[in-house]
């Protein structure tokens, strides 16, 4: 009967500290959205496995510039950018 209880008042407070994670950008939506605009300039292309780990690779639309994050080994490089559909990447120099 005791485990029964506790079993029930624990599970009533993990639901309750779920609902506050959930619904707190809505008690402070302008923080939310701040944080959220600071990045709206990258877009997720793609990722992939390499031989050495997990790759990603993001595109900034304010330049077109390409990057690769690599993941497992916490390395970025610049891979090009993209100034036309259906053109090569620029590379620098």
């Amino acid at each position: 009967m005791y485990l029964d209880r506790f079993s029930k008042t624990l599970l009533c407070v993990l639901v309750f500290m779920l609902g506050l994670l959930v619904f707190r950008p809505f008690f402070n939506p302008a923080a939310a959205q701040t944080q959220a605009r600071n990045y709206d300039y990258v877009r997720y292309l793609g990722g992939f496995n390499t031989g050495t780990g997990q790759v990603m690779i993001l595109l900034d639309s304010r330049n077109g510039n390409i990057w690769s994050y690599g993941l497992s080994e916490r390395r970025v490089s610049y891979v090009g950018q993209l100034t036309q559909l259906g053109q090569p990447l620029v590379q620098a120099p």
